[in-house]
Formats: structure tokens, C-alpha cells, sequence
């Protein structure tokens, strides 16, 4: 399935601030994933800053949860990247912390 995670990130909703803030302390980009992640740091940088760029307009990037926002988005941007390359579990562990963000919005 494609993503495209600008747009998702221009549809994040508000209150997955409280469920940033209620659930989540830190976030790790798996260890086998971290060649894919530096990967999406070095040549998917516009990419990446794009999709920063969006949640920065609509969230506080001064905020200490901010960077959590940040990790889930790279972690999208890389299963965006890696596409059907990646086996399925590797879609979707990365791709877990977003979609709970973005299904804020039903809820």
C-alpha cells in the first residue's frame, strides 16, 4: 500500500498531542532498520523535512513531546521509502506509532 505521509502529516489531528503526551516516552527506530533510516536521513532529506515542515505549522515544535512527532514521522518516511521491499512486519512496526497519531482523529 502506498503512503503519502506529507499529506498524512497535513491531516494529523489535535489530539494526538494527548495521546503523544499520555503514551509515549521515547521512540526507537529498530536495529535492523537503522541502515534504511540513515539511508532516508541522507538522500530523503527534503522528503523528511517536508513532512516536519507540515507538523511544525501545526503543532508546536518548542514543545518537549514535539520530537516524538518527529521520530513517528521518520519511521513513516522510511516505510514510504522501503515500500514493498520491506517485509510486511517491517511495514507495519515502524508505521504502528503514526498510525495510532493519525487515528486520533476518529476518536
Amino acid at each position: 500500500m502506498p503512503y503519502d505521509v506529507i499529506a498524512e502529516a497535513s491531516m494529523m489531528p489535535e489530539t494526538a498531542v494527548a495521546f503523544i503526551k499520555k503514551n509515549v516516552g521515547q521512540v526507537w527506530t529498530p536495529e535492523h532498520l537503522i541502515p534504511l533510516r540513515d539511508e532516508v536521513r541522507e538522500n530523503h532529506g527534503a522528503k523528511l523535512g517536508a513532512v516536519f515542515d507540515v507538523l511544525s505549522n501545526r503543532f508546536d515544535r518548542n514543545a518537549n513531546w514535539f520530537g516524538a512527532f518527529q521520530a513517528a514521522a521518520e519511521m513513516a518516511v522510511i516505510v514510504e521509502v522501503g515500500g514493498n521491499a520491506l517485509p510486511a512486519k517491517d511495514r507495519a512496526i515502524p508505521r504502528n506509532l503514526w498510525e495510532h497519531l493519525l487515528v486520533r482523529r476518529l476518536n
